[in-house]
């Protein structure tokens, strides 16, 4: 099927990590580490240009591992992502919709991939992997 038929009219451009910090911590203590993740996103600049609507979104994420209240490690990743959409099909507020919906899905997938693989790296076992987030509360959380 040729893909000019099935394009969305929603467009993921590109990212960036636009920070990250990693702290690592040798500890004594022995046991199981506790896991802390927290998550946020802001939506960026939304511009028209060319006959369609071009934004960014920032994802936050925020991890710290525990053992018996001494921190292992702490991470701070923010990753950009840019978008683009129709003009003519999406109207500003569907558009930033997308961004919160399918942007934020999107950035999600990359930031899990790369903590997955910088952790890795670093000598984290096992690998930090971001857990599946239901992206609609996160949503409705952020909106109250």
């Amino acid at each position: 099927m040729n893909s000019n038929v099935v394009l969305a009219d929603f467009q993921f451009l590109g990212s960036r990590v636009a920070g990250m910090r990693l702290e690592t911590r040798r500890i004594n203590a022995r046991g199981q580490a506790e896991l802390f993740i927290d998550f946020d996103y802001k939506i960026g600049e939304i511009e028209e240009e060319n006959n369609c609507f071009r934004g960014s979104l920032t994802f936050l994420v925020q991890a710290k591992a525990k053992v018996k209240n001494r921190i292992l490690y702490k991470i701070d990743l923010e990753i950009e992502g840019t978008f683009a959409g129709s003009i003519e099909k999406l109207s500003q507020e569907k558009f930033i919709q997308m961004l919160e919906m399918n942007g934020l899905i999107t950035l999600l997938h990359i930031s899990r991939a790369y903590l997955i693989s910088v952790t890795a790296q670093s000598g984290i076992q096992p690998p930090l992997r971001i857990p599946m987030v239901n992206v609609l509360k996160m949503r409705e959380n952020k909106n109250k």
